[in-house]
């Protein structure tokens, strides 16, 4: 039997920060394990050349870092050159494409190079203000052999943006062999300085989205009940000036804490840190939603129940009432109401924490991966694509020009 083979585009990947980029190495690294001859052309611009270049080694399948805008102004020529020359090593039976860029990368590929490809719905991709963006995200959803959001909320903004062939949801999931409950936190807790607090953690880039703002307006009522609690943010820190300013004039500086990027190693043990992990994103005038959430399905294999915005996809990566609980974005009262009934009842925020570690526990990214294994699997056969020789090796740097 053949091996498949297939090239996957992405705007973001490990080791940069980012739910685009967890989901694509996911996909990677599972499809790899299932039989696929993966390679992967992606942008890795949050990390620094050599850390990248020591991440990509170390993985089964092909990895291609694109070139950046900081490599000059002919960088988009370089990465088609470097996505043409993948193309011809590689030689994929299909193209997956996640991201925005990738979507429209995928569609103008198809006809120079006759290859199927099956987009990747996350969410904020079909917002645009722009005329020309809609109609290209437009055509290049009806070009797909098939579009897999991931949540239902998703694949109404795909119905919204297009008309796709064949449209599935797949949910995304967490990483079920590195999250998981009762790890050693006590140098991380001395670290932040929150030996005996109560902790409300949000994993996120520090932005507008994701909006800690809230929570930190949130923060005054909490902490009239609940003295003991502190409110860890961890990410890219876009705005933690901002934000500070913000806890500083409402009194509550004292109990924020700015960790910046998070080393991956170190992520598992910061959810264990949490009480209750919080993420009540709103969209932005730009567009920019929440599409699922892929943290709260992290926190959740560490034990940690959820308090996410309505009228997103995060909704979907809980159970209301049973995993976590739900409340209307940009409204810090509410936010405020739902933290402190949690916090008021410890046996009860528990069960739930449980409870979203047996759920996410059923359905990590090997579940999540083998859906997307069959749908590839179909796509190549529909596409009447045979086997041939494996895939030529790629010479380090290609496309970084």
């Amino acid at each position: 039997m053949s091996v498949p083979r297939l090239l996957l585009l992405s705007s973001e990947f490990p080791p940069g920060p980012g739910g685009i980029g967890t989901h694509a190495y996911q996909l990677a690294h599972h499809l790899s394990g299932r039989g696929w001859a993966v390679a992967v052309a992606v942008s890795q611009g949050y990390a620094p050349p050599a850390e990248r270049d020591a991440f990509n080694r170390r993985q089964p399948f092909i990895v291609l870092p694109l070139a950046e805008r900081a490599d000059g102004r002919l960088w988009p020529v370089a990465r088609l050159w470097g996505i043409a020359a993948l193309i011809r090593a590689a030689r994929p039976q299909v193209v997956v494409a996640s991201g925005l860029r990738s979507l429209w990368l995928a569609w103008v590929l198809r006809p120079l190079f006759g290859l199927s490809y099956v987009a990747i719905g996350h969410g904020t991709e079909f917002h645009s203000a722009s005329a020309a963006a809609r109609g290209l995200t437009a055509r290049a959803i009806a070009g797909a052999a098939a579009v897999v959001a991931v949540s239902d909320y998703t694949a109404d903004l795909v119905r919204q943006a297009g008309r796709p062939r064949h449209l599935v949801v797949i949910p995304n999931a967490a990483d079920g062999e590195r999250f998981r409950p009762g790890l050693a936190t006590d140098a991380l807790r001395a670290f932040w300085a929150v030996e005996g607090r109560r902790v409300l953690l949000t994993v996120g880039r520090v932005c507008e989205r994701k909006a800690q703002d809230v929570v930190i307006r949130a923060l005054p009522r909490v902490l009239a009940v609940h003295p003991d609690v502190v409110y860890v943010m961890a990410g890219l820190p876009e705005k933690q000036a901002e934000y500070m300013a913000l806890a500083e004039q409402l009194g509550v500086g004292h109990a924020v804490r700015f960790t910046g990027l998070v080393a991956e190693g170190d992520l598992p043990a910061l959810y264990n840190l949490a009480d209750l992990f919080v993420l009540v994103s709103r969209q932005t005038a730009a567009g920019d939603v929440e599409g699922y959430g892929i943290v709260v399905q992290e926190a959740a294999l560490c034990g940690a129940p959820a308090v996410v915005s309505q009228g997103c996809g995060l909704t979907e990566a809980i159970r209301e009432g049973e995993t976590g609980v739900s409340v209307p974005p940009d409204d810090p009262a509410a936010t405020a109401a739902a933290l402190i009934a949690l916090l008021d009842d410890d046996a009860a925020r528990r069960r739930m924490g449980h409870r979203a570690r047996e759920l996410a526990a059923s359905a990590t990214w090997a579940e999540r991966v083998a859906d997307y294994d069959r749908l590839l699997r179909d796509v190549v056969g529909a596409a009447g694509e045979q086997g041939g020789e494996p895939p030529r090796p790629v010479g380090e740097g290609w496309g970084e020009g």
